[in-house]
């Protein structure tokens, strides 16, 4: 099998970014998920707020923001957000009294406005967290702290959802993996935490926001795969949690540093649903789309009805990080693969032309990944199955449930794909992962049978973890995937959804 496609997330629950080019983390591709917003709902009763967690699912209209990666020239990185108004949303009555129309014409003017201010955060650096006010959120059971990036930010998205939201940026936050079964092999967590402490050494940087005039653009459409291809270096980026007693003055112990290195232990995901990784196939969305039906189409009242094509489901709807091709693979086999390894060789993306403005400008390359000509196996443990919501219906143009057979996408998996006992009510699409042991060597080694991947940590075949540098793992689009492992039974889930 090959990777035919990757997707990042920068901010949860908004358009995805397809790209060429990705580095993986313990965290996952790097920027996934690490901002996110929620809904601030006032309660009737006594006038009290809480936060909603604001997902595809309860919040459609989250399809309507398109996101994209930028490069400055000094190196530093931001995400740009475009909102994009609904396409065929009725605004008035056409034809109507003059006062209707003169409202339709202001609800137009509004809308353009609103589509041509964007607004752009800080990726790399990060937002400085030390400026920022914390708050403690919760997703899906899992509760972390994490920080408001600003009002501005708040304001801009507020007024194109129409009700008041918060902006949070996850920084040194880390949410607990609950339940049991998804917790990869422990000396693949022993290997990725590692990893995870020894790249979160820097935390500096300062978010602004700006709004700049950007020509209208067709909605529905996506600038992200022309405008990135590449991801990089994540060596500034996941801090590490200090663990305090509060009374006790810090000391150096045997039993505190034991105490740490168990806490350190411990995998721990950013704003990720479950787990770090989310697996696909191509041959699965085939069976799914082949469920659709073809939709009637009349002319005019005297000529005869007509059907149009099968719609095919796009595979964004998935919202999945790798998408594999399933060559050699049945629809649904991925439903039992327990371990995957990806050999890749070091991508070398073209580098972005010299800009002669220091604004923000689209880069097909964000940075240069290792110049030495190298090939690595990195694997993947699966853990999970994905349970699949409403988000699969809806419609990116309107930011509403689809019509047609495209709003029935989830009505199609229900009649054979509720495969998971520990979530029996909801069908299956797709694997959750963990990024495992990696192994590098040259290209003039041979056809990387020397070396051996399924050795762990500590038996002389992982060269991820020794010292403090981390070592970049990237994948690509084209990239060779191996099943090394097929469980003889389907995982069953125990997240206390």
């Amino acid at each position: 099998m090959k990777i035919t496609q990757l997707y990042v997330y920068p901010i949860k629950a908004l358009r995805p970014i397809p790209l060429q080019h990705a580095q993986l983390t313990p965290q996952g591709i790097k920027y996934d998920r690490t901002f996110m917003l929620y809904h601030i709902k006032t309660k009737p009763s006594d006038g009290s707020t809480e936060l909603k967690k604001m997902q595809l699912s309860s919040y459609p209209s989250c399809a309507l923001f398109e996101q994209t990666i930028l490069s400055r020239e000094d190196g530093s990185k931001e995400v740009l957000v475009k909102w994009h108004a609904p396409a065929s949303v009725p605004v008035g009555v056409e034809g109507g009294e003059g006062g209707e129309e003169g409202l339709e014409q202001a609800e137009r003017e509004k809308q353009k406005r609103l589509e041509a201010e964007t607004i752009t955060v800080s990726l790399d650096p990060p937002p400085r967290i030390e400026e920022l006010e914390r708050l403690e959120v919760d997703l899906h059971g899992s509760p972390t702290t994490c920080y408001k990036v600003g009002e501005e930010y708040d304001r801009w998205f507020s007024e194109r959802f129409g009700f008041q939201v918060v902006f949070v940026y996850l920084g040194d936050g880390k949410r607990q993996i609950l339940g049991t079964s998804l917790l990869p092999p422990p000396s693949a967590s022993r290997t990725s935490t590692h990893n995870s402490t020894a790249s979160s050494r820097r935390q500096s940087g300062q978010s602004t926001p700006q709004q700049q005039q950007q020509p209208p653009q067709q909605p529905g459409t996506s600038t992200g795969s022309s405008w990135l291809s590449t991801l990089t270096s994540l060596t500034s980026w996941f801090p590490t949690v200090p663990i305090s007693v509060p009374g006790y003055i810090a000391i150096q112990s045997d039993h505190k540093d034991h105490h740490h290195e168990e806490e350190e232990s411990k995998p721990w995901i950013t704003f990720t649903d479950v787990a770090p990784l989310l697996i696909t196939s191509e041959s699965s969305l085939s069976n799914l789309s082949a469920r659709l039906a073809p939709e009637p189409t009349t002319t005019s009242p005297s000529s005869p009805q007509s059907s149009k094509p099968k719609a095919e489901v796009p595979m964004y709807k998935l919202r999945p990080n790798l998408v594999l091709d399933g060559a050699g693979e049945e629809a649904w086999a991925e439903d039992y693969w327990g371990e995957l390894v990806i050999t890749s060789s070091s991508p070398s993306p073209p580098s972005s032309p010299p800009s002669p403005v220091s604004s923000p400008s689209p880069s097909s390359s964000v940075s240069s990944p290792p110049s030495k000509k190298t090939k690595t196996k990195t694997k993947l443990h699966l853990t999970g199955n994905c349970a699949r919501c409403t988000s699969l219906n809806v419609d990116y143009d309107t930011g509403k449930p689809a019509k047609g057979e495209m709003g029935t996408v989830l009505k199609k998996l229900m009649k054979d794909r509720r495969v998971d006992p520990g979530m029996k009510w909801s069908p299956v699409f797709g694997r959750y992962a963990f990024v495992g042991g990696t192994e590098s060597f040259g290209e003039e080694e041979g056809d990387g049978e020397g070396g051996q991947l399924g050795q762990e940590e500590g038996e002389g075949g992982e060269r991820e973890g020794e010292g403090e540098e981390e070592k970049e793992v990237w994948v690509s689009v084209g990239d060779e995937v191996v099943v090394t492992k097929r469980n003889e039974e389907r995982t069953v889930m125990d997240w206390p959804f």
